[in-house]
């Protein structure tokens, strides 16, 4: 995994990591070690810090030119400013929580009746997955067509946007040897589990942002 290799610089470990997770989702998945979960935790936060801020800025931008008088105000208000990094940084907590929970999930369900589970390997499937929401987001397309041009540029991004399935069948079938009812089971654990959460989620933020929208007197 390119971010594990330590000598080269942080910010060409992140991009080139989620560039092949995204381009090379059969390799790279098939070919994950079970190490240390810290690693791909820093290569997640920082891609899900880079991702869901690209998107807050490219939002903010867009308040600021359809409504400049709103934008302006919230700009002033320190607490809406408080608001807003803080669901920032909450929303960066979901995601890894999300994507890790995804991971264990496959090796969960596919490994039932194996006996012990290395979770580990699950939570660091999870955690690398997150370089498809970096490359899918506003600064990875940013990026992808900088480096790549206005002409290829795209093809990582869309890669990207169909990894996940190629990915989790290399991960569950090659690099953890599960057969295909097996991989299959892990899949329906998964999407259950996630599901129950982000329903969960959504509801209470929901109630969370009309209840902070009559506060703020919006």
């Amino acid at each position: 995994m390119p971010w594990e290799d330590t000598p080269r610089p942080w910010l060409e470990r992140l991009w080139q990591t989620a560039l092949d997770t995204s381009t090379e989702p059969e390799r790279v998945f098939a070919e994950l070690t079970s190490g240390r979960v810290s690693p791909a935790l820093r290569f997640a936060i920082l891609s899900e810090t880079l991702a869901l801020g690209s998107l807050v800025l490219l939002g903010s931008g867009g308040l600021w030119l359809g409504a400049p008088e709103l934008g302006r105000k919230l700009a002033r208000d320190p607490e809406a400013i408080a608001a807003g990094l803080g669901l920032l940084a909450g929303s960066v907590l979901l995601m890894l929580v999300l994507h890790v929970l995804w991971g264990i999930c496959l090796d969960v369900g596919a490994g039932l009746g194996r006996g012990p589970l290395d979770v580990r390997h699950g939570a660091r499937f999870g955690l690398y997955a997150c370089g498809w929401d970096l490359m899918t987001s506003p600064i990875g397309v940013f990026w992808s067509l900088l480096f790549a041009g206005p002409l290829r540029g795209f093809a990582p991004v869309g890669a990207a946007a169909r990894a996940a399935r190629p990915a989790q069948r290399a991960y569950l079938e090659t690099c953890r040897g599960f057969g295909a009812n097996e991989r299959r089971r892990g899949v329906r654990l998964a999407i259950v589990v996630v599901g129950g959460v982000v329903a969960f989620t959504g509801v209470a933020l929901f109630v969370a942002l009309i209840a902070l929208s009559h506060q703020l007197g919006y």
